[in-house]
């Protein structure tokens, strides 16, 4: 076995998969996959196929380019930057969108290669993130719905991200408003309508997401089982399919005080200390090139960790019950954003059990 590695257990996740799916299943919704947190792994993204997930979705095209299964429809969940436009009509069949510059230039790729690539266009509810204000809805689609190539699938909003904004029933039926306007309007059928991801799970669970909403782009609540606007634990979903080990290369006693004139470390940060005397001190051989450690909580909870280089990780084991050894493993319980690190990481080995 080789370190450091994350462990992704197939049977928790596949049991996972299949939760959500009845979920969604029971309320009339669909959902795309994400897989951009474990970068679209190859024998992750199987599991999710042999589970009969066939909409797969991420931020990246890179990661979309290794999807590659029959009768699969791949969403690209970043709005697309100019440069790489030919590569999203290419390589997938979706994306998401709020500029009507980029939109053009991906009509004017897909004329050339004779297809018709389907646009969400985005609607900000409050998130901050991407997306159009809702006031400018209706220009917008009579600007995308002008373009050849081009179908404007349905509307998108998002949550849960960069402004935490929780989603709420007012603001997803304000979302399928704005659907039915643009419906109203050009006398056409939007055919998907999702606001949301992982933090609109409790709509599902308690039975009230509004009707017309009929899809969401799901990673974190398969991954973790909890969903993220309240952090609540899905009833019978694991919430370890994933775990960080890393091994022991140094075991010493030493001060907790470092000697000598403190100056800026290697990150140009000026470190504090608390001396607690001597400790025994363990190093573990993954840094923060691969994972903070503020997205990882140790198994064993005697164990504290105390700060990161690039590539050491300093762990005090002093009032740990267990006798460590150069060599041992220390294991490690994940985050969302660690999983996304660890995944991003070459360093790290992805070992499937």
């Amino acid at each position: 076995m080789k370190y450091p590695s994350l462990t992704i257990n197939k049977s928790k996740l596949s049991h996972n998969i299949k939760i959500i799916q009845d979920l969604c299943t029971s309320n009339g919704v669909s959902f795309c996959a994400v897989t951009k947190v474990f970068c679209a792994n190859s024998e992750v993204t199987q599991i999710f196929y042999d589970a009969g997930i066939r909409d797969f979705a991420d931020t990246r095209i890179e990661n979309l380019k290794k999807i590659n299964y029959p009768s699969t429809t791949k969403w690209l969940l970043r709005a697309p930057m100019l440069c790489e436009t030919e590569d999203v009509v290419k390589h997938s069949d979706i994306s998401l969108n709020s500029e009507l510059s980029t939109i053009s230039a991906l009509s004017q790729k897909a004329q050339k290669t004779k297809k018709t690539h389907k646009v969400i266009l985005m609607i900000d509810m409050g998130d901050l993130r991407e997306g159009i204000v809702p006031k400018d809805a209706l220009n917008t689609c009579g600007e995308i719905l002008k373009m050849p190539n081009i179908e404007l699938y349905g509307i998108g909003a998002n949550y849960n991200c960069f402004g935490g904004v929780i989603p709420t029933q007012e603001s997803l039926n304000e979302v399928v408003e704005i659907a039915e306007t643009i419906e109203k309007n050009f006398g056409i059928n939007l055919k998907v309508i999702s606001p949301g991801n992982s933090g609109s799970i409790h709509f599902l669970t308690s039975k009230t997401m509004p009707k017309r909403v009929n899809n969401l782009r799901i990673g974190e609540v398969i991954l973790l089982g909890r969903e993220t606007s309240y952090q609540q634990h899905i009833e019978g979903m694991f919430e370890d399919v994933f775990c960080f080990d890393a091994q022991i290369i140094e075991l010493k006693t030493k001060p907790s005080m470092p000697t000598g004139e403190i100056g800026l470390n290697a990150f140009g940060e000026k470190p504090t200390y608390v001396d607690k005397g001597d400790m025994i001190r363990a190093i573990i051989a993954c840094g923060r090139q691969d994972v903070s450690i503020d997205k990882i909580i140790p198994l064993d909870k005697n164990i504290e960790l105390i700060g990161q280089s690039s590539d050491h990780t300093i762990v005090d084991v002093t009032n740990s019950t267990t006798k460590y050894k150069v060599g041992d493993i220390l294991s490690f319980k994940v985050s969302y954003g660690s999983i996304l690190s660890l995944s991003t990481s070459e360093y790290v080995k992805k070992v499937l059990v």
